[in-house]
């Protein structure tokens, strides 16, 4: 009878150890730091608000230079960079899907037809399978992948962002270099003129 107690009480303890190894994660709560009251240093600090996803926009138009706008529009539709990160954007969203599709029953058709010859007679045999499977998200694994997913999705659309952004913004500063060089050269040639002249003076 001793026995049978505590096999059965052993038996209770192992079930429950698989049940909660079984599950996903707790909820991700962010955790508190125990910051003092008051801050001594500067008064002018301010925390951190990444924004990378948030479009900025024709920010180059400032400048009121057409050919660099004319550039810039370029930049989009040429540049290898934006290309792979938005191509990465575009898998992630397809994981998205992919990972709350496992929220839904699947379903699959099978049909087929075929033909056999038996000594001199033919035969045609037509098939028609039905299948379909849910696995419930018990354990949250589901979930779990699709926040995932989700999460992924966001780091895909902000390194869009930046690289976009960064792109631009090189090609700007080159530009502008560019033109800077452009002034040096003529400023220069006027330079050599103005000298030539008065050699010629002289």
């Amino acid at each position: 009878m001793r026995l049978q107690s505590i096999s059965a009480g052993l038996l209770a303890l192992a079930l429950s150890a698989m049940l909660t190894a079984c599950a996903v994660g707790p909820n991700y709560r962010r955790p508190s730091a125990d910051v003092g009251a008051v801050y001594e240093g500067a008064a002018d600090w301010k925390p951190s608000e990444p924004a990378d996803v948030l479009d900025r926009g024709p920010w180059w138009r400032i400048f009121g230079d057409p050919v660099l706008d004319a550039l810039e529009r370029r930049v989009d539709v040429s540049n290898q960079t934006i290309k792979s990160a938005g191509a990465a954007v575009e898998q992630a969203r397809a994981l998205v899907r992919e990972a709350r599709a496992g929220f839904w029953p699947t379903l699959s058709l099978k049909l087929g037809r075929q033909r056999t010859t038996t000594l001199g007679v033919s035969r045609t045999l037509n098939s028609l399978g039905v299948g379909g499977s849910w696995n419930l998200d018990v354990w949250g694994g589901v979930r779990r992948s699709a926040e995932s997913s989700k999460d992924t999705e966001q780091a895909s659309r902000a390194a869009l962002a930046a690289a976009t952004l960064s792109v631009q913004a090189e090609l700007a500063s080159d530009y502008f270099a560019l033109r800077a060089q452009d002034r040096l050269q003529a400023l220069l040639a006027d330079t050599v003129a103005a000298e030539q002249r008065s050699l010629a003076i002289a």
